[in-house]
């Protein structure tokens, strides 16, 4: 099964960019990339955010 995310659903105001992954885990670590790369986030803030928000985060999750 194939899951997906999307910036704007997360919360992003601009940003459209969907990141999948084969499981939730992998899912997330494409997040954290995406966040790192794209959204200024450090390892540490991302960690930070996402445990702030993780129940956010399994909402707007998609199985495809």
């Amino acid at each position: 099964m194939t899951y997906s995310i999307n910036c704007k659903d997360a919360g992003d105001p601009v940003c459209a960019h969907t990141m999948y992954g084969e499981t939730e885990e992998e899912l997330l670590n494409n997040a954290k990339e995406h966040g790192i790369k794209e959204h200024g986030y450090t390892e540490e803030s991302w960690n930070v955010e996402i445990a702030k928000n993780i129940d956010h985060f399994r909402k707007i999750i998609k199985n495809l």
